[in-house]
């Protein structure tokens, strides 16, 4: 079971969302962007964030590209893979540049199928797995067993 961060100033858009998600076999957070800042988005520990781009916002507020753009330069959220969505095509075009530089955002225009977000998202959290799966175990090769510096692994005949 996967926990997928939500992000949307509509509560219906949250609602179908959840909806979703939980036929999915997941677990949802879902923030209503009016006050969400990126330490309320790290605090739910997100496997998937799914964030609209065009959040009602005001000048003391986040906009959901801002959220994106920290939450790729935040630590803890730096390898979770985001899936964006828009109604705004225009505001898309306007940020292709942008989104071809930045790993692992995925874009979504709305309207979109229930079927199609549904296997992005299953195949965005088995990717991301995979990765940290594979981030673990070059990790733990990497630990000196004798106490001594770490090496290449053992040869295996």
């Amino acid at each position: 079971m996967a926990r997928i961060t939500v992000i949307n100033d509509s509560s219906e858009f949250l609602d179908l969302m959840r909806e979703l998600v939980t036929s999915l076999g997941h677990q949802m957070a879902g923030l209503e962007a009016v006050h969400t800042s990126i330490e309320e988005v790290v605090r739910t520990k997100p496997d998937l964030l799914l964030v609209d781009l065009r959040l009602e916002n005001t000048p003391q507020e986040v906009s959901g590209w801002e959220l994106v753009i920290l939450a790729k330069a935040h630590h803890d959220l730096l390898n979770v893979p985001v899936i964006l969505c828009t109604a705004d095509v225009w505001e898309l075009k306007k940020r292709t540049r942008d989104l071809e530089q930045i790993a692992d955002v995925h874009v979504r225009t709305k309207p979109f199928q229930i079927d199609d977000m549904s296997e992005l998202i299953e195949r965005l959290l088995k990717t991301s797995r995979t990765k940290r799966t594979s981030r673990a175990k070059s990790a733990i090769s990497q630990i000196p067993v004798d106490g001594g510096p770490p090496g290449p692994p053992p040869l295996r005949r």
